[in-house]
């Protein structure tokens, strides 16, 4: 069986996103993980609403900048004491060593213990709701969420394939999974290892896995990274046969799931009536740019 590769080459990545990436660095992936699995801890969650932060102009250092962000969000009501920042970082897709680069920032009014109330995606996907379990790739903002009969149960960050087309589009089906699978375009002496593999498309070798993860650009040959507690939860919960849709272009730029308006944020998230109306995607030409 081929081994697919979904690693981008760091030299590729290096010459088609060089500020991209550079500028707004990777998801901390250890750090994240408590509060990715947050997910769950409540019954019930209400989406949080959302202001914008101004840097002020005067603080000159990041030091300064960070203590009065902290400030800030000690300043609100709610838990998650210790994750706030990284809710910060991952809603604006920006690590803190890159935040003198924004002159504003977009920041929950409450911070409830349970990470689906950031969600850029609806609590409740009423056209979901007779498919047991739904697992969304969006590409534009470069997220997922998955759902079961309709209700989100996780969503998190994603970084799809550098080119738009790489990453197909369409409606597909988990049809296999694997804990551990090395890339065979490794260099000699090198290996690259994905973990928490499932594939959702044979004939271009698509599947999605935990690796290195741009915080906001996509960067893989055409698989779909997830963080290490994504994958692994997804690795779980995850059914073969369960529907896989990608949906939507990739970003020019940093990707972003929320815009600021008038008075609050609004999601760009955009997701179809009907799911199972989605094109089916499993009988895409296998020479088309894939993942491997």
């Amino acid at each position: 069986m081929r081994l697919w590769n979904c690693v981008l080459l760091v030299f590729f990545l290096a010459i088609n996103f060089p500020l991209a990436v550079s500028a707004q660095g990777y998801v901390a992936q250890d750090a994240v993980a408590p509060l990715l699995n947050t997910q769950g801890n409540l019954p019930a969650v209400q989406p949080v609403s959302w202001h914008l932060y101004q840097i002020p102009a005067k603080l000159k250092t990041k030091k300064a900048v960070l203590e009065a962000l902290e400030q800030h969000l000690d300043s609100l009501p709610g838990g998650l004491r210790t994750q706030r920042m990284h809710i910060v970082e991952l809603s604006n897709r920006v690590r803190t060593q890159y935040i003198l680069q924004r002159h504003e920032l977009l920041i929950p009014d409450s911070f409830p213990a349970d990470y689906r109330a950031y969600a850029p995606y609806p609590l409740a996907y009423a056209g979901a709701d007779t498919i047991a379990k739904l697992f969304i790739i969006d590409k534009y903002t470069q997220t997922f969420g998955a759902y079961a009969n309709g209700q989100l149960v996780r969503w998190g960050l994603v970084s799809t394939g550098i080119q738009d087309e790489a990453t197909p589009n369409g409606r597909f089906t988990f049809n296999w999974r694997d804990a551990v699978r090395l890339s065979s375009e490794a260099p000699a002496g090198e290996v690259w290892e994905m973990r928490w593999v499932w594939n959702f498309q044979e004939a271009r070798g698509i599947h999605v896995h935990q690796y290195h993860l741009p915080i906001g650009t996509p960067a893989s040959h055409g698989c779909v990274r997830l963080s290490e507690a994504d994958a692994r939860w997804n690795f779980d919960w995850a059914d073969k046969n369960t529907v896989v849709l990608v949906l939507n272009h990739i970003p020019y730029g940093i990707a972003a799931h929320w815009q600021m308006g008038a008075t609050n944020a609004f999601s760009l998230i955009n997701l179809p009536g009907n799911p199972m109306e989605v094109p089916d995607g499993h009988n895409q030409d296998a020479v088309a740019a894939g993942g491997w």
